[in-house]
């Protein structure tokens, strides 16, 4: 039974167990699964993979340096060295997922279980607010969902028992795709479609005002790719210049413009306390790194005055204090070459879909962070590995002749 057991699932097929567990033991049954894996496949480096190693090393020698320069406190030392683990395990589970040759049927259906779990936390969620009256639920520290104050009320904020709500917006990125493809499978195309409307229903519960837009424009891009991709040239340059002519039309001789600054002004605003600490965490990150060490970096996460630890909400902002401007170089440059192949990626289907949601996920970078999570960043490289093997565009082709 041990000998025919794909340990390359386990990782989806434990994703819930390991959302719930504490931080600590998070990265423990991660490295478990990793052993195992690494008996299982092969090592294969690309241009991304040795990014990856450059900024590694460069953390590394950040960390070391500020070691012998500074006094930190041991969780401090703790917290920085789970933080350099989790980006090694993360870069090894990438460099094994491009050898595995995965069933996506399986995969397809296993994503489909991780999101339906996701839909139906939401529902308890509900139910215990509305029915029971009870807002905070919480096991190992983690919240199904907590009250918050948005556009000048408090608002259920659904989390999931993920770390903040934030986490489910990636999450849906990763697993409603593949929630897609296995509902529009259903013998009952109505009930598949209503599946697909329902799992809306989390990410619209998290208020996150980032989530919202950086989904609907992932989204937009592939209805538009959906829309042109049979079409000829001709016909492509047709339809760009009436989009273009449109837009012209729309900002000089409507007030489109005046409505949208107005809609983002709003959603904007609608969390200001959030702005104002995100804003001024990341102020003082940058200015402790300039004044300090611009080259390679602080290493070791502080507490600000704000008692949150610099270098944190924000992978941007935490490749600068961390590594500093080397760190900042190699990070940028990165995520530009993860996004320049997967536009690169010829795809069909709904696969499409994971593309361009991958590619518009550093957004959310802006304002999250990468290693926030351990199960986040193990997820992106594995999901950016399946992507870049073809095994996911293989399995959307094979949907297609099906139906």
């Amino acid at each position: 039974m041990y000998e025919n057991y794909k340990w390359e699932y386990t990782m989806f097929y434990l994703l819930w167990p390991i959302i719930i567990f504490p931080k600590q033991l998070q990265i423990v049954f991660i490295g478990i699964i990793l052993c195992f894996l690494l008996r299982q496949g092969k090592i294969i480096f690309d241009g991304l993979s040795y990014f990856l190693i450059f900024y590694l090393v460069i953390y590394l020698i950040s960390i070391f340096y500020n070691l012998f320069q500074h006094s930190y406190e041991f969780d401090r030392i703790l917290a920085t060295f789970n933080t350099l683990s989790i980006w090694i395990i993360a870069m090894f589970f990438y460099l094994l997922y491009k050898s595995f040759q995965l069933d996506l049927q399986e995969l397809v259906k296993i994503g489909f279980v991780n999101y339906f779990i996701l839909i139906g936390l939401w529902m308890i969620s509900q139910i215990f607010h509305y029915l029971l009256g009870v807002s905070e639920f919480s096991i190992f520290g983690h919240y199904l969902s907590n009250i918050e104050w948005f556009s000048g009320g408090p608002v259920l904020r659904f989390v999931g028992f993920m770390d903040y709500a934030n986490l489910v917006i990636m999450f849906f990125m990763f697993f409603y795709p593949l929630f897609c493809m296995y509902a529009l499978r259903l013998n009952r195309r109505w009930f598949g479609w209503f599946l697909i409307v329902l799992g809306i229903f989390p990410v619209y519960s998290t208020y996150s005002r980032s989530g919202y837009f950086i989904i609907l424009l992932g989204i937009s891009l592939f209805i538009f790719h959906q829309f042109i991709k049979n079409s000829s040239i001709v016909t492509r340059g047709f339809l760009y210049c009436i989009v273009a002519t449109l837009l012209v039309i729309s900002i000089f001789y409507t007030n489109l413009v005046d409505n949208i600054e107005l809609i983002f002004s709003d959603v904007y605003n609608a969390r200001e306390g959030s702005n104002d600490t995100r804003s001024y965490l990341m102020e003082e990150s940058m200015k402790v790194t300039f004044d300090k060490s611009p080259v390679i970096g602080m290493g070791i996460k502080t507490d600000s005055k704000l008692g949150y630890p610099l270098g944190s909400h924000s992978t941007f902002i935490g490749f600068f204090y961390k590594s500093g401007m080397i760190g900042f170089i190699i990070g940028t440059i990165m995520f530009l070459l993860i996004s320049f192949k997967l536009l690169l990626l010829k795809m069909k289907g709904i696969s499409n879909l994971i593309k361009y949601l991958l590619v518009v996920m550093p957004m959310m970078f802006l304002f999250e962070d990468l290693d926030g999570s351990n199960w986040l960043i193990v997820f992106y490289f594995i999901f950016l590995a399946i992507l870049f093997s073809g095994n996911l565009n293989a399995h959307s082709e094979r949907l297609a002749k099906d139906g």
